[in-house]
């Protein structure tokens, strides 16, 4: 079973679709891009692969019904951001990795076909954390990017695609060893001036426990601000990026923190 819904009003093509494994992944990862977006009247979407049913309960339920909470914790965490629509699969939580690639694939591409976006977010190579499910859907949702941008016969099909990456300057400040930090980037998006919005996100999702404390003054700001490598269109150098969707850059010696 699928759950698609979406709040009235608005459109969904164009915009930016996110594309990830677990509940909480949009509010522990890019809040700020989302919010960012969704206030400048962007349509902002997600699809999230699971319902997060094998995460930690955090008291908040019986493990058997973290599912079913979870996805009510996600609908309200997309509402703080403004994400427009929501399409929230049922593949199994920590075995997305055993889904056979070309049906995960091929289900992708209906969507994104479906909802028509400009650009795909979704976790990079390295799932950041390394964990399987990340890996799957990055290597799925990449996938199924690449096949509509080389086929011909696709009406519609987006024409930007990011990866959410950790920038190494974190790597101290974060103190986290699981994380893969990468100098790599292309793309920055300063959410700074929405910077409350990470903890109320954050505080939607109950049952899952923050690794990072975002409300240590030190890490406050930092965690406003998303990167990102451009992995379509190529990119070919020059000044970082400043917009997801296409034309604006940071002049040079821009800092973040």
């Amino acid at each position: 079973m699928t759950e698609s819904s979406s709040l009235p009003g608005g459109t969904f093509s164009g915009g930016i679709l996110n594309v990830y494994a677990h509940p909480d992944d949009e509010s522990f990862g890019n809040p700020g891009t989302n919010a960012l977006y969704a206030g400048r009247g962007a349509a902002v979407s997600l699809i999230c692969l699971t319902h997060g049913e094998a995460g930690e309960t955090n008291g908040v339920c019986a493990p058997d019904d973290l599912g079913e909470v979870r996805a009510g914790e996600l609908r309200a965490a997309c509402a703080v951001l403004g994400i427009r629509r929501l399409e929230l699969w049922d593949y199994p939580d920590g075995g997305l990795a055993d889904v056979d690639d070309e049906e995960a694939i091929g289900r992708l591409m209906a969507a994104y076909a479906a909802t028509a976006p400009e650009v795909i977010v979704t976790h990079s190579d390295d799932g950041i954390t390394g964990h399987p499910d990340h890996l799957a859907v990055s290597k799925r949702a990449s996938e199924a990017f690449r096949r509509m941008r080389d086929n011909p016969g696709q009406a519609v099909a987006p024409s930007r695609l990011y990866w959410r990456v950790v920038p190494s300057g974190h790597r101290e400040k974060l103190g986290r060893p699981e994380i893969t930090y990468r100098a790599d980037y292309t793309t920055i998006i300063d959410a700074r001036p929405l910077g409350s919005v990470r903890a109320e996100a954050v505080a939607c999702h109950a049952s899952q426990r923050p690794h990072t404390d975002y409300s240590d003054p030190v890490l406050f700001e930092m965690g406003a601000v998303d990167y990102y490598i451009r992995k379509f269109p190529e990119w070919e150098g020059g000044p970082l990026e400043a917009d997801l969707l296409g034309g604006a850059t940071h002049p040079e010696g821009s800092i973040f923190p």
